[in-house]
């Protein structure tokens, strides 16, 4: 099989935990009414400085156009569309639908010719769809307005990871990713209008640690990851509805039943198909 490129690995898996525990949040938040745009524009209001922190300070190397997408793409269309559709499917059930970055990217990839095309990654990517499915199919379908919006987030998500790989030859991960941060928190400034900024102060803490874990932190890490493997980091995602229903099950008493488990075993054989074949030379 070759060797797997164990740092990307590492990163984008820091970053699939990160985020599983965001939807745990998020559905919380939006049980309790908190407003998926203002929760959106006010995690990334926290999250921006910190990641120019984190760069040291970055200064502007052009770009425009593709910092603007990033941040637009994986900033506030993916996180608007991903909160608001917790309002109306739980967490383990909207976890699901970012799985189909997988086969997008890959999709999307080879016929851009960013990606090669393997029978064997092919099946990886199948193993860890069917994975996913095998794990939340119990849970039913929830809301269809819901599933849509997951399904929309999916597909901004795709296209940014996609995307910010252009953006290396200028900026390193962390970099790349302050700038979309405070381009992405500025196209969410626009809705403004229709957005309501007020949660709950016993909210706060919540909000500030999806600001910081999933968000700056994961982000960037995401960004390594990407830089490290291409767009086959998009091939780590099936294990998100995976970690999440094992939180599901420890934090919120949730148990899990051998149909989960078993997907949940073809969702990490899936992964781990997907990304050593793209390490054999």
């Amino acid at each position: 099989m070759g060797n797997i490129d164990l740092k990307g690995v590492g990163y984008g898996l820091f970053s699939v935990a990160a985020w599983s525990t965001n939807y745990l949040v998020g559905r919380a938040l939006g049980t309790a009414g908190v407003d998926p745009l203002g929760l959106t524009l006010v995690r990334f209001a926290i999250a921006t400085p910190v990641l120019f922190l984190m760069a040291g300070l970055p200064r502007y190397k052009g770009q425009l156009k593709d910092l603007a997408v990033s941040g637009l793409l994986g900033v506030a269309l993916f996180n608007a569309l991903l909160y608001s559709s917790l309002h109306f499917i739980d967490a383990a059930t909207a976890s699901l639908f970012v799985v189909f970055s997988s086969p997008i990217t890959y999709m999307v990839g080879v016929a851009l010719r960013a990606e090669r095309a393997s029978p064997v990654r092919s099946l990886g990517v199948a193993l860890s769809v069917l994975g996913a499915y095998l794990i939340l199919a119990p849970r039913g379908s929830g809301e269809a307005l819901g599933a849509l919006m997951a399904l929309g987030s999916a597909i901004s998500w795709s296209l940014y990871t996609l995307r910010v790989g252009r953006l290396y030859r200028r900026y390193s991960p962390v970099e790349a990713m302050a700038w979309s941060s405070l381009l992405g928190t500025a196209a969410m400034a626009l809705a403004l209008p229709i957005s309501n900024l007020a949660i709950p102060l016993q909210f706060a803490p919540l909000v500030v640690y999806i600001a910081l874990v999933p968000g700056a932190l994961a982000y960037a890490s995401w960004n390594s990851a990407v830089k490290s493997m291409g767009p086959s980091a998009a091939y780590m995602l099936p294990l998100l509805p995976a970690i999440t229903s094992a939180l599901s099950w420890i934090v919120l008493k949730e148990p899990l039943t051998s149909l989960q488990m078993a997907g949940m075993a073809l969702a990490v054989a899936g992964v781990y198909l997907a990304n050593a074949v793209r390490n054999k030379r």
